[in-house]
């Protein structure tokens, strides 16, 4: 029923964590794929001792790296289940989170995307949580524009698509560059379909000090032409004018920066 995910590099120090959360799932409906940007690590010599244990089906793919975009592009081209579900190499899932989604998609109306759940942030130590803001109820059925510049609903989520709906939007890939936005595509997939928002934290995350969120400047300076992409498309968008005002220093940002990179050669 659901294809996991994992586009990684050089993670091999948090896979364990998410294997192990993937092998003690209450229900063993899926599959998962792991995709290996060019890892210099030991994750491939990781994930073949994974696949030796034969707790669950696991198919590895090591590519060129390539960036994140490309990895899901050929993840979704391996998918053979029905719904796509990324979850990142440093990141790991609660033991109910395959049950929960088969319960909340039972119901699911045939033309929606998918289903949507919170994320909840864990700490340094390991230990200790916060849950991210609440969606307001036991379901929302909305968009993702509409859920977070709307009803102000901002934490990170966890999005699970129709594998088909994912081959519709496939991430661009752009030369010499290795990112564009998530949201780029989450946020085209709602101008014509619906997602199902569910009140339940499933997803654990923690950010990495190399991680994407907290390297933003070097990925405006070394990706302007998918930055750019992302700030135009968003500035066409029924959204609050501050943050309008913010995309559009941004892109003003990311041109600047293609700018120079052209001129460097």
């Amino acid at each position: 029923m659901i294809t996991v995910f994992t586009p990684t590099y050089n993670r091999e120090n948090t896979l364990r964590r998410l294997y192990k959360s993937l092998k003690n799932q209450t229900v063993k409906n899926f599959e998962w794929i792991v995709v290996d940007d060019g890892s210099t690590d030991g994750t491939e010599r990781l994930i073949k001792e994974f696949i030796d244990d034969d707790e669950i089906p696991i198919f590895y793919k090591k590519i060129k790296n390539g960036g994140k975009m490309r990895a899901i592009n050929v993840g979704v081209a391996l998918a053979s289940k029905e719904l796509f579900f990324i979850v990142d190499s440093d990141d790991y899932l609660n033991e109910r989170a395959m049950e929960t989604i088969e319960e909340e998609t039972i119901t699911l109306p045939n033309d929606y995307a998918g289903v949507v759940f919170r994320k909840v942030e864990v700490f340094d130590d390991g230990k200790s949580v916060r849950e991210n803001e609440t969606f307001g109820g036991a379901q929302i059925d909305s968009t993702p524009i509409d859920i977070f510049y709307n009803k102000k609903i901002l934490g990170d989520k966890a999005e699970i698509v129709k594998t088909s709906i994912m081959r519709e939007y496939p991430f661009p890939e752009i030369e010499n560059e290795k990112f564009v936005p998530e949201g780029y595509i989450w946020n085209q997939i709602g101008e014509n379909y619906m997602f199902r928002y569910i009140d339940k934290g499933i997803y654990f995350y923690q950010y990495l000090e190399d991680g994407y969120t907290r390297r933003f400047s070097e990925i405006i300076k070394n990706n302007p032409k998918g930055l750019k992409l992302y700030y135009k498309y968003m500035l066409k968008k029924k959204i609050p004018i501050k943050n309008k005002i913010k995309f559009l220093i941004r892109f003003f940002q990311a041109v600047y920066y293609d700018w120079k990179k052209e001129r460097k050669g």
